[in-house]
């Protein structure tokens, strides 16, 4: 018999559009890291048409989390594979670093009803 114990956490889906300088952003993905004080692991989805998902079994905890969003877009250039040697193509981030390495955008998970978030971000 155990007394005094806890129910373990419960995951919650997430889902979420996107907008990117007043359009849907097309393709990226983004991240919902936890901030301090919040015990949840990181999850994320990747956004198509402005949309992204995250289903309950791949979702957070309830809490704050920092939400990065990136995505990246062919520069024209190629480099070499490090494990191929083969030419590819070379992609740079086009979203402003105060939403993806620096990100000031915050969300916090709840866990009665939907999580359903928009983010706004502009390009570099």
């Amino acid at each position: 018999m155990f007394s005094g114990c806890e129910s373990a956490p419960q995951r919650q889906p997430i889902e979420g559009t996107v907008i990117l300088d007043g359009q849907s952003l097309e393709k990226g993905h983004v991240s919902f890291v936890p901030l301090k004080g919040t015990k949840s692991p990181t999850a994320g989805s990747e956004i198509v048409d402005g949309k992204f998902s995250i289903p309950r079994e791949k979702g957070t905890f309830v809490g704050r989390f920092r939400v990065e969003v990136t995505a990246g877009r062919p520069t024209g250039r190629k480099m070499a594979d490090l494990m191929t040697g083969e030419p590819r193509e070379v992609y740079e981030q086009f979203i402003a670093d105060k939403y993806n390495r620096k990100s000031e955008l915050e969300a916090e998970v709840k866990g009665d009803g939907r999580n359903v978030f928009e983010f706004a971000v502009i390009s570099k």
